[in-house]
């Protein structure tokens, strides 16, 4: 691996994961001038694609029981639509990582865009169950522009600045999903082919962005030099022929545990509210919107700040002990109101965890592998996604259970202590990392002890 030393040339190029450092701010802008990259344009588009992406989904995603009625399909049918579509991008997100990683991640987004434009157009025009089942399948197979833009955030950014950038991802994804729904629900009660139609032609919006402003991060000058780096450093310990290694694996468990908590709630949140209070669609409708709001804040506003200010290591950890305090207390909203006073630190666990955990993901593999690392981070999501629906509509449905004859728990109390379990693992296997790897926030240190000049660090020219 090459590296850059403002004091000293001769650096040991034999550091171990747990002794690497990174590239300060100052070398990473002049690393990517080399290849003219613009992060600050390249974030705008980012944020803009992730919106009309999710924008389209969220639309049509919530029309689906009344399409599948039309056609005289059940309830159930719903649930293989949704579960088909997470399987299938759970197999194709690492391929369209790993092809980004090869072939820049320009060229494979617009594929994936253009794939999910196709599905919303064969949504559209479906005449039949079948042909919906294949544009939800053939949109989980083009899925990969969430992990692509992953791997791109990646490539433009420092691991002291990564995480702020990454959290801007959940910006461009709750506005589409405030905004989608309210679009989707008045052009499907005209026709519900209609918002297929509009997410279709916002596909061609992303594409004609992504082609005409976004800067590739990948390209072939830089992966060739990536290239001869690894071929330089064959022997080194850095030069891993796999992405697979304790770092990954860590890392990964703890964003399936995360995801099974959020997806565990998110999925029985609307049967939740009904079962519980009676809430209506607007009432559902409006603490969505609320924790929507709040996402927005912490992510878009309060992120940049509270990490500059605590560092990432506390506030990630504070993150793991609020959500396991947090569902201490759902099974105990016995009041509508308190629900929504309950989304605002779920939202802000939501907030701020996935794209620290996403930001040391990243840290653990080379720059030829982002893109691979980031579409096995889709593939656990998607896991998480067919597993923990059946959890927490299992646990309604069966409405409680007796634990060794003397103990009853209702359902609440078992969707609740079932997350605040996760929640528990997942900070033991947090804490664990962070033992392990204590180079993962060397950029913390000079915030907490005393003040270090960026420029007077050592560190390598690729992570």
């Amino acid at each position: 691996m090459e590296f850059t030393d403002l004091n000293n040339k001769n650096i040991d190029q034999n550091l171990t994961m747990s002794e690497k450092k990174f590239l300060n701010k100052q070398e990473h802008a002049k690393h990517l001038e080399k290849y003219n990259i613009q992060p600050n344009r390249a974030m705008l588009t980012i944020i803009l694609s992730i919106l009309v992406d999710v924008f389209g989904y969220s639309m049509v995603l919530p029309l689906l029981p009344s399409i599948v009625k039309d056609f005289g399909a059940s309830d159930f049918f719903v649930g293989i639509l949704i579960s088909s579509n997470a399987f299938t991008a759970m197999i194709f997100g690492p391929i369209w990582g790993k092809l980004s990683d090869k072939y820049g991640r320009k060229r494979i987004l617009v594929i994936s865009q253009a794939g999910t434009g196709l599905s919303f157009l064969i949504l559209a025009t479906s005449n039949s169950v079948y042909i919906i089942m294949f544009s939800r399948i053939l949109d989980g197979v083009f899925g990969g522009q969430i992990p692509v833009i992953r791997a791109y955030i990646s490539d433009i950014t420092t691991p002291t600045t990564r995480s702020a950038e990454m959290s801007k991802i959940m910006v461009g994804h709750v506005v589409g999903m405030i905004i989608g729904p309210i679009i989707g629900g008045f052009l499907g009660s005209v026709n519900w082919r209609y918002p297929a139609i509009l997410a279709s032609f916002l596909s061609i919006i992303a594409i004609i962005l992504t082609l005409k402003v976004l800067i590739e991060s990948m390209p072939k000058e830089r992966i060739a030099d990536i290239k001869l780096r690894l071929t330089t450093n064959e022997n080194t310990p850095d030069n891993n022929k796999s992405i697979w290694n304790k770092e990954v694996n860590i890392r990964l468990a703890q964003i399936f545990l995360l995801f099974m908590i959020t997806v565990m709630v998110n999925s029985s949140f609307p049967l939740f509210l009904d079962n519980r209070y009676g809430a209506g669609p607007m009432i559902i409708g409006s603490v969505m919107s609320v924790a929507g709001i709040v996402v927005m804040f912490y992510a878009g506003v309060l992120m940049k700040p509270m990490l500059r200010k605590f560092g990432e290591k506390r506030v990630l950890i504070f993150g793991f002990i609020l959500i396991i305090v947090t569902f201490l207390f759902f099974p105990y909203l016995t009041e509508l109101w308190m629900v929504y006073v309950f989304v605002i630190p779920f939202a802000f666990c939501m907030s701020i965890i996935p794209p620290l955990i996403q930001s040391n993901l990243t840290k653990a593999v080379d720059q030829d592998k982002q893109g691979e690392a980031s579409g096995w981070t889709t593939n656990f999501q998607s896991i998480s996604q067919i597993i923990a629906p059946l959890v927490s509509t299992g646990f309604l449905e069966i409405g409680g259970l007796v634990v060794f004859s003397v103990f009853f728990f209702n359902s609440y109390q078992l969707i609740g202590f079932t997350a605040v379990l996760l929640g528990i693992a997942l900070l033991i296997v947090g804490i664990i990392d962070l033992k392990s790897h204590p180079y993962l926030y060397a950029h913390d240190e000079p915030k907490n002890k005393e003040i270090v000049k960026e420029d007077q660090i050592k560190f390598p020219s690729e992570t």
